[in-house]
């Protein structure tokens, strides 16, 4: 009886079959990876609540309003507890100087939404408020994040050119970030001069 003989050669739809079938293994991961969720988290701490937030606020070329609330509440004014619609311009600036920093901290946050009342109290016994705080309308945050170089975040925020960054070299140093009109400045240097840093 005669053996029979094992082909190893493929056929050509064999060839073709196999062929689209590693393409496909080529190009799946790169597909996967176009439709995975870009996302924008931000890591906080605040050094005067104790409180810590890490949130994704952002996700797919879209703001989450869902987020919203824990944000506005986590920037609230503590010395009455009131809130308001933090800037999304602001979170996004927090965020890409974030990621442009070496610190792998998170952001310590120290004041971020202020009432009115709050605000015109600390104008009156501070120098360096402004009457017109760009902090009473959401649009701005002081925080720092390496307690060794304080000044990185000022200069990261200085090189992006966006809103106003001013760095307060004091006995408890803080970079101030808003988006109002692009402006930098050192304290005890007054802020870009339009009474709102």
């Amino acid at each position: 009886m005669k053996k029979p003989t094992l082909n190893l050669m493929p056929t050509r739809r064999q060839v073709l079959t196999t062929g689209l079938a590693g393409a496909g293994a080529l190009v799946t991961p790169a597909i996967v990876q176009a439709a995975a969720p870009y996302k924008r988290t931000l890591r906080m701490h605040s050094l005067n609540s104790g409180e810590r937030l890490t949130i994704t606020y952002w996700a797919d070329g879209e703001h989450l309003p869902e987020t919203f609330s824990a944000i506005n509440w986590f920037m609230r004014d503590l010395r009455n507890n009131t809130t308001i619609q933090m800037s999304t311009d602001l979170l996004d600036l927090m965020w890409e100087v974030d990621q442009l920093t070496p610190s792998r901290a998170p952001l310590y946050t120290m004041s971020g939404y202020r009432s009115p009342a709050t605000n015109a109290r600390l104008a009156a016994r501070n120098e360096g408020v402004a009457e017109n705080s760009f902090h009473m309308q959401g649009m701005a945050m002081d925080l720092t994040q390496d307690f060794n170089d304080v000044g990185m975040l000022y200069r990261v925020a200085k090189s992006l050119g966006k809103g106003g960054a001013g760095y307060y070299p004091t006995s408890r140093p803080f970079v101030h970030l808003d988006v109002g009109p692009p402006g930098t400045w050192v304290f005890p240097a007054p802020g870009r001069g339009d009474a709102t840093g």
